[in-house]
């Protein structure tokens, strides 16, 4: 393809006004809700670096893009000096190259001094990163910033570890992922956001006097989690449910061929796929093995059902839950293991597509959540190549098991899920192995300052 075949991805090369005309900032500015990330303020492009943005497909990565391409034609950056492409229609790293190359020449054509190269979805591009490392080393992207997204996290993440050295002194790896309960509430009620006391640290006592600004919020805030555990975080499900009191079905349709797409094009099978998301859901928040759920799926091999279930992993659909040595303070891996869905509408979408159940609030559902909610607490962390999101959050069990045992710092905080309308005392003895802990309930508050009982749409909201 030539730099012209480009030109209508880049409207703004005829005037920086022109931003507006793009498809995804006209999108945008149509919806009922529109989500600012926080990352979008964190975000400093400086020539000579190289950044990448991770997260699932539909997430709003290329949304974000074009936001950042925004706030650098609102800062007088020359138009023509900001080069956008997606890379679905690229076949190979070389026509990258060529790509990249094409554009060097306009810049140097129009006398450009610094640039920004903006490539999406650069994750399709089998050995991309070589394409890359070589105009990094031939310094003929000294004077450029580089902003790379994908969809896969490993091939993303691991594109730019085979860069040692060439990211830049302020090149930083970024995750956009789907909304938390917390993120949904600052979207919808932004001024109940504002009176809800934010926590610095996960300590029982400082959950217990921040629960004590959100009382007066519960009936509003249980409202809003039983909306969230219908949508989840995606903006595109949030957008239509608001708007039309519904969730179509050709938004269920997009987010099934993302990941099936995906999958069968990183050549696995669409048949072992079904069979995997299949049992995953009966078996959500069961402690399971490899050899186990290969027999519950009807899969040969368990090696099959872990290298299947690990790219759904890194595609932000399901999360490993591993089980922690007290002793080492380390996961054991050779223990049985438990899988969630990560986000509720992801859970919904592959419910009713082989159960053919509509969206429901059940148990294990609440459990995903919460697991999931205490992982992503750790965000900031796993955006660099050393930490994943489940480095931080365990189950455990001896005569009894834990649900949630969250590593900090200084201390485990044990928090046991009972989303049921009674408390009693025998459903907090999974929690005395440990100093303090938090039994999360459906209604049912009682703060303590050993053993707390929190409602969970009151828990969720501070994480």
């Amino acid at each position: 393809m030539e730099l012209t075949d480009y030109s209508a991805q880049n409207p703004w090369w005829m005037g920086k006004e022109h931003i507006n005309k793009d498809k995804h900032i006209k999108e945008l500015s149509n919806k009922k809700y529109q989500w600012h990330p926080d990352i979008l303020d964190k975000i400093e492009l400086i020539p000579g670096n190289i950044h990448t943005l991770r997260g699932p497909r539909q997430v709003g990565k290329t949304t974000l893009v074009k936001l950042i391409i925004k706030s650098l034609l609102d800062k007088n950056i020359q138009p023509k000096s900001i080069f956008y492409a997606t890379c679905d229609a690229l076949t190979d790293r070389y026509e990258l190259l060529k790509l990249i190359r094409t554009y060097l020449q306009f810049k140097q054509t129009n006398n450009i001094d610094k640039t920004y190269i903006f490539l999406d979805e650069i994750s399709g591009i089998e050995d991309w990163q070589k394409s890359i490392k070589f105009l990094v080393d031939s310094g003929e992207l000294s004077e450029t910033c580089l902003f790379l997204t994908g969809s896969h996290t490993l091939d993303i993440k691991y594109g730019s570890e085979l860069l040692p050295g060439r990211c830049g002194k302020h090149g930083k790896n970024y995750l956009l992922l789907p909304l938390t309960f917390r993120e949904y509430i600052k979207l919808i009620k932004p001024e109940t956001f504002k009176k809800i006391k934010p926590i610095k640290t996960l300590s029982v006592d400082e959950i217990n006097m921040s629960i004590n600004s959100m009382i007066p919020h519960e009936t509003e805030l249980k409202v809003l989690f039983n909306q969230y555990m219908t949508t989840g975080g995606f903006m595109l499900p949030i957008n239509e449910y608001f708007t039309k009191n519904t969730i179509p079905e050709y938004i269920y349709e997009i987010y099934n061929r993302w990941v099936t797409g995906d999958i069968t094009k990183w050549g696995k099978q669409e048949k072992i796929l079904k069979q995997v998301l299949r049992t995953a859901l009966h078996k959500q928040g069961t402690t399971l093995s490899w050899d186990s759920f290969a027999k519950d799926a009807e899969i040969k091999s368990h090696k099959t059902v872990s290298t299947y279930i690990e790219d759904l992993e890194n595609m932000y659909v399901l999360y490993i839950q591993y089980y922690l040595d007290l002793n080492k303070k380390v996961p054991d891996y050779s223990k049985n293991k438990k899988i969630y869905f990560f986000d509720p509408f992801i859970y919904h979408l592959f419910n009713r597509t082989f159960y053919f159940k509509d969206a429901e609030i059940t148990p294990s559902l609440i459990e995903s959540v919460a697991v999931t909610h205490f992982a992503r607490h750790f965000t900031d962390l796993c955006t660099s190549e050393q930490w994943k999101f489940n480095d931080f959050v365990f189950y455990w069990k001896n005569k009894k098991e834990t649900d949630i045992l969250v590593k900090t710092k200084d201390a485990l905080l044990a928090i046991e899920v009972k989303y049921q309308n009674k408390i009693t005392k025998d459903d907090l003895s999974s929690l005395y192995h440990f100093r303090k802990g938090i039994i999360m309930s459906k209604n049912t508050l009682a703060p303590d300052e050993k053993y707390s009982v929190i409602p969970a749409h009151l828990l969720l909201a501070l994480i």
